[in-house]
């Protein structure tokens, strides 16, 4: 193969999910909308687009070539490119330009230390999930946690930029919750490639059920948190409806599905609207994985009900 293109960098950074690292960048900053004026705000959500997900997934993608060698979906702008063993050699100093640029700028502007610092807590947590011998994405559960510290370490990061206190245990609960379930759907989609090839993440260790239970739990407990920490009893219901259309998916057959999936996204859509602050986006973010999931993975719906989310690969 040739030498990677401009596109199939684009690719690799798998620009139709930045949507998960902008917004553990941009929740904590809900409703304060003075930030709209401030440069640094706008610096530190461009470094959560393109160079921290270039990080992320590229650096994925160099210690992952065995499983997704089996990967059918690979090559597009969703799930990265399918790349040779030469083109991922590329990567790492295309990730320390894109990462130090930026970062470089900020400090200069800001004179501030601490957001490079999360920046660099966000680089060990993927070098602690990727590279051996810690390799934590192949050692589950280990992988759980290793995701979850990452993309606070994103929120951190937003905090130190835009000089924010940071968020209260409910919201950090809450986020914790939705990224682990995301993070176990992923890996249930994934559990045949990974057993293949010895990838020993949390869903083939303890199986699909209870993979599928552990997700239901997860729900659960988002749910309660959203009523009893969070206080809004408009999003402890959509997780109410999440968990009843959940049951419903594996109780009728794969034709049905679609039709369950397009009564929970109308559901959905009415709180947007109620919520355009900091629960709106965190629905918003529920709805775009729910539309990414269906739309990739249509037969997933009725065993793993695909809303669950998306987590690191």
């Amino acid at each position: 193969m040739a030498a990677l293109s401009s596109i199939d960098v684009l690719r690799v950074s798998r620009p139709c999910m930045w949507f998960v690292l902008i917004w553990f960048y941009l929740w904590p900053t809900g409703g304060i909308w003075e930030l709209f004026t401030s440069s640094s705000f706008y610096l530190g959500l461009l470094t959560s687009t393109f160079p921290f997900n270039l990080l992320m997934f590229g650096m994925n993608d160099m210690f992952d070539f065995d499983v997704d060698q089996l990967h059918e979906r690979k090559g597009g702008f969703v799930f990265g490119a399918r790349s040779s063993k030469k083109q991922l050699a590329e990567l790492p100093f295309l990730i320390a330009i894109s990462n130090a640029v930026p970062l470089a700028v900020m400090l200069a502007i800001t004179g501030k230390l601490t957001p490079l610092l999360w920046a660099g807590g966000f680089l060990f947590c993927n070098l602690l999930y990727n590279v051996p011998p810690m390799s934590l994405a192949r050692k589950g559960p280990w992988e759980l946690p290793c995701v979850l510290i990452g993309v606070s370490c994103v929120t951190a990061f937003s905090c130190a930029v835009n000089d924010l206190p940071l968020p209260s245990i409910g919201a950090w609960l809450y986020h914790w919750m939705v990224m682990a379930r995301g993070q176990l759907h992923g890996e249930i989609i994934d559990i045949d490639d990974d057993t293949r090839v010895g990838k020993n993440t949390t869903a083939v260790k303890i199986g699909k059920h209870l993979s599928h239970k552990l997700m239901l739990s997860l729900t659960v407990g988002t749910c309660v948190v959203s009523y009893v920490l969070l206080k809004s009893r408009l999003l402890a219901a959509y997780y109410v409806v999440d968990i009843l259309l959940a049951q419903i998916i594996t109780n009728h057959d794969s034709e049905k599905t679609l039709v369950i999936f397009k009564m929970q996204s109308l559901i959905g859509i009415p709180f947007l609207g109620f919520f355009p602050a900091s629960l709106g986006l965190a629905l918003t973010w529920e709805y775009l994985r729910l539309l990414l999931s269906a739309g990739q993975h249509q037969g997933m719906l009725e065993s793993s009900y695909a809303w669950s989310g998306i987590g690191w690969p």
